[in-house]
């Protein structure tokens, strides 16, 4: 355990209120144990994990392995692309600008962003930092990034994916994520500041930090320690294969545990912004004063969750792409921050985070996940009479988007290709690569990939007309639209 080499010192309080007195906090090696247990329950490749409390560090340490290839091992300062803890920076920057007088927070976007098409709406600044725009957040459009996430794109080209699609929700009336709003504040950025976004970044907020390790990372940068990134395949660990540069340019970057928790201080101790202005960051206002109808507890600041174990108030920000996983959260009347970096899709850092803290904390712990229930799939022949009345091109669609999901999924669209291969009966998603459909008992199909999922097919006139892919809470379901050549396929993306 390291605990010099990044200036670990006092944590600080980055929100008024002083610390009670503080419960029995457990030892590094019971910490240790949670993790281990998170990491299994979560089938985390390879985790750094950063503890600090009250003046010590608690816990900074490696877990699993770097790059499965290589049998390189986790450290506490491995390399990872950050997704989540990185974005309040991009409201750091925004707000930056708020205190030069480049901008305001009512500033309507029209004027740095005059080309965006707003269909008669009026958005702000302050709506694109806590989510109320109602813009749709392209990351949940379907084919529109996921087939073309592993394509670099410029900043137009990311805002094209979006630009034009229906408004989720009249400006400032509702609560909803959208990474979109992000890419927006990027631009905006840039264009008051003259600077491309990593450079300005990098000079007014990672070099005032004083930061080593974090970079900006694109097609045309060497990363030294650079974690590999995994996604789960038929219960093992493959490549995932997303390419950094088909975001934002604010999900562009690669950090360590050590300098999210350095970068994290200089919110204060550097003055990155007044004191006045994190204040008002951690402030939800309006419709981001309730993010969920199930949690009234939890709010939405300026670029950061404001949310909380039970009665333990946290700040900051998880999430997931790109194969990476990342959470930040500093619990400012407990004196607790707890950063956490993983190369494994899917939300486990921050499962990772909210273990500790309640351990810390002296919360009981949460219920830990079912264990999932192994599919054995059949592998039925398909004739060649069948495969070719399955065959063509299907849109499909989300039929109704459940409570748990954000709103801008109701224009989800995902193309898929039935085809014959040589005698084999294949499916494949626009963007991605073909899987064998295998045939089960009830006539219906199902992937390897995902085996709890049943495909099936309305057949009319001895031609599938139609196909439905019913997965856990993600049902899609829509109409051929074509044969199965390439052509028809690859041309449902223009």
């Amino acid at each position: 355990m390291r605990t010099t080499k990044y200036g670990l010192g006092i944590v600080l309080l980055l929100c008024s209120g002083a610390a009670s007195s503080l419960p029995a906090i457990s030892s590094g090696a019971d910490l240790d144990a949670v993790v281990q247990q998170v990491v299994a329950q979560e089938h985390v490749v390879g985790a750094s994990v950063l503890v600090a409390r009250g003046g010590k560090i608690l816990l900074h340490k490696g877990y699993g392995f770097a790059d499965l290839g290589l049998d390189a091992p986790a450290k506490d300062e491995t390399v990872y692309h950050v997704v989540g803890p990185m974005l309040p920076f991009t409201g750091i920057a925004v707000m930056q600008q708020v205190e030069r007088g480049k901008l305001s927070l009512d500033d309507d976007i029209s004027k740095f962003i005059p080309e965006f098409p707003l269909q008669g709406h009026h958005v702000t600044i302050r709506q694109l930092l806590n989510h109320t725009s109602g813009i749709v957040d392209y990351h949940y459009l379907g084919d529109p990034i996921e087939a073309t996430s592993r394509q670099p794109k410029a900043l137009d080209e990311v805002m094209a994916l979006y630009a034009g699609k229906n408004w989720v929700n009249e400006p400032g009336a509702k609560w909803d994520w959208s990474i979109s709003g992000f890419q927006l504040l990027v631009m905006v950025v840039e264009r008051v500041t003259g600077q491309s976004f990593p450079d300005y970044v990098q000079q007014n907020i990672f070099q005032p930090a004083g930061v080593k390790s974090t970079t900006y990372c694109d097609d045309f940068t060497l990363v030294h320690g650079l974690s590999h990134a995994y996604r789960r395949f038929e219960g093992s660990y493959v490549p995932a294969n997303e390419n950094d540069m088909a975001y934002n340019s604010d999900l562009r970057f690669c950090s360590t545990v050590g300098d999210l928790l350095q970068l994290w201080r200089a919110i204060q101790d550097k003055h990155l912004v007044r004191p006045e202005t994190f204040r008002m960051m951690t402030t939800a206002e309006g419709a981001a004063a309730q993010m969920s109808a199930q949690d009234p507890k939890a709010q939405y600041g300026f670029a950061m969750i404001l949310n909380h174990e039970e009665d333990h108030r946290r700040i900051g920000q998880h999430g997931s792409l790109l194969g990476y996983s990342g959470s930040l959260y500093d619990f400012p009347a407990d004196q607790l921050t707890i950063v956490v970096l993983t190369n494994t899709e899917g939300q486990n850092a921050y499962a990772i985070t909210r273990a500790l803290s309640r351990a810390i904390l002296g919360l009981p712990a949460l219920a830990s996940p079912a264990p999932a229930v192994e599919q054995k799939l059949a592998d039925k022949p398909v004739s060649n009479a069948e495969r070719k009345r399955l065959a063509g091109t299907f849109v499909l669609k989300l039929g109704q988007v459940s409570a748990n999901l954000f709103d801008s999924f109701a224009q989800y669209r995902r193309t898929y290709r039935v085809f014959d291969e040589n005698g084999r009966l294949m499916i494949q998603a626009l963007g991605a690569g073909p899987e064998r459909l295998l045939k089960q008992e009830d006539g219906s199909f199902s992937l390897r990939s995902s085996p709890s999922s049943r495909v099936s097919f309305v057949l009319q006139d001895d031609r599938a007309t139609a196909m439905k892919m019913n997965s856990p809470d993600f049902p899609l379901a829509g109409d051929r639209v074509g044969d199965a050549t390439p052509a028809t396929f690859h041309a449902q993306l223009r």
